[in-house]
């Protein structure tokens, strides 16, 4: 197996979740034998990501009521 071929293959089971959340993070790091480095590397994508779009949400929603 190539070097980040496990890192790919948590990735493509993480986007088939109906939902990303820390526990879902660590479930596809038992799975698939990840580094710690690259289990991180989920949890700052991922989650970061959602709070960034939750964050930018919220001022677009605030922005169109005033």
């Amino acid at each position: 197996m190539s070097e980040h071929e496990a890192l790919r293959k948590a990735l493509r089971w993480l986007t088939e979740q109906p939902c990303i959340n820390s526990s879902i993070i660590t479930e596809a790091g038992r799975r698939f034998d990840l580094s710690p480095l690259d289990e991180q590397f989920l949890r700052d994508y991922f989650l970061n990501q959602q709070h960034e779009y939750i964050t930018k949400s919220v001022q677009s929603d605030d922005l169109k009521s005033n």
